[in-house]
This record gives C-alpha cells, sequence and structure tokens, in this order.
C-alpha cells in the first residue's frame, strides 16, 4: 500500500508520528531528509496536507493522513466522493469566521474558498461579498482592511487576539482523519474508524 502522511514542517506531522510511529518509523540509516521510506510491503510518502486528497483521488496513493478541513475543502471544490474516517483527536483546531466587532464586511480573505462559498451560500441573509484566496497567514490583512474579515484556521486563538479580531461564526471542528478512494481500503488501525460526513452547510451541494 502506498499512503501519503504530512511532511515534517506540517503541524499534524507529530501527532501522525506519535500515532503511526511503530509503522511509519524509518528504517535506520536513512537520509533524514528523506520524504519517501519503505517500510515492509507499505510506501510511505511525507508531502504537505493540503496536497494529500488530490494524491489520493488521482490514485497515486492508496491512502492518505490529513486534516478533515482540508478534505471538506477539496471536496467542495472538486465534487470528488472521497471516503473519510476519523482518527483519535490529537490536535483540535477550528475553521472559523473572524472579523472586527461591528464591521461592515464586503471583503473575505481565506485559505478555504470553497467552504466559504458553501457557507455563504448557507446563510439565511446573503449579501454579495468578495473572496480573496490567500495561503498562510491572513490575521494582519484582515486588520489593516476595514471593511475585512476572514475564515481561517485557528488552534489557540492567540494571534487572533494579538490582531484585535474575534471569532464571530466558528464553522468546523478539524483533526486528523484518513481518506480513501474507496471503503474496501484498510490499513493497521484504520479498519474501524468512524466515518466522517460533510458539514451541514455544504448539504445543499
Amino acid at each position: 500500500m502506498i499512503i501519503a502522511a504530512p511532511g515534517p514542517s506540517s503541524r499534524l506531522f507529530e501527532p501522525v508520528a506519535d500515532m503511526f510511529g511503530h509503522l511509519l518509523a524509518a528504517p535506520q540509516g536513512s537520509h533524514p531528509r528523506s520524504l519517501w521510506q519503505r517500510s515492509g510491503t507499505d510506501v510511505l510518502v511525507r508531502c504537505r496536507g493540503f496536497d494529500i486528497p488530490e494524491l489520493v483521488a488521482s490514485g497515486a496513493v492508496d491512502l492518505g493522513i490529513t486534516g478533515y478541513d482540508v478534505r471538506v475543502e477539496f471536496c467542495l471544490a472538486t465534487g470528488e466522493p472521497l471516503i473519510m474516517r476519523a482518527l483519535p483527536a490529537a490536535r483540535t483546531s477550528f475553521v472559523t469566521y473572524c472579523t472586527v466587532a461591528g464591521r461592515d464586511v464586503e471583503t473575505i480573505y481565506t485559505e478555504y474558498p470553497a467552504i466559504t462559498e458553501a457557507w455563504l451560500s448557507a446563510r439565511a441573509e446573503q449579501r454579495p461579498v468578495r473572496i480573496v484566496r490567500l495561503h498562510g497567514s491572513t490575521e494582519g490583512v484582515i486588520r489593516v482592511d476595514g471593511h475585512g474579515a476572514g475564515v481561517l484556521l485557528v488552534t489557540s486563538g492567540e494571534t487572533l487576539s494579538a490582531n484585535g479580531l474575534d471569532i464571530d461564526v466558528p464553522l468546523l471542528a478539524t483533526d486528523m482523519c484518513v481518506v480513501t478512494r474507496s471503503q474496501s481500503v484498510r490499513w493497521p488501525g484504520t479498519a474501524d474508524l468512524t466515518a466522517l460526513t460533510l458539514p451541514s452547510f455544504s448539504s445543499g451541494r
């Protein structure tokens, strides 16, 4: 089996290593910067979490371990019906709508354009806003734009607080999940995991 898992630069690398270290341990003598390894009949590929659903959907890998937020964004953006299974909670974060209290929002900056669009479409009171996709930290940009808000990943909330932003609406909780193209794909420790669904605001998509 070919397995894609978060690389060393990912926030999920250590939780995944803690959970599956006995199955994903690099062989002795392997190069510390190698992003692939073989363990018995399995091959492990380390990569960006955002790339993992696409690798699974393309058939390049059989199984991926990534964040629930990444999987939901990919599904809504592409319509790919990948299977998600929940792993035990390790580093729970939240995808949230963040703004400055009382601000009249005209632009939403986000790493999650598909989630943002689905959430906006499901709101009872819809008003046109511009969605701008950014990669990485957006809190400073949101703060300086007097008509800006954001949909972004929040773990501790410290960066939001330092930039004077408030969590207006938590959209979804996110933790690690296993992603496959088929229910029949199994790997040690993943056979009886709970199936995950998409968030309720995306049910019409």
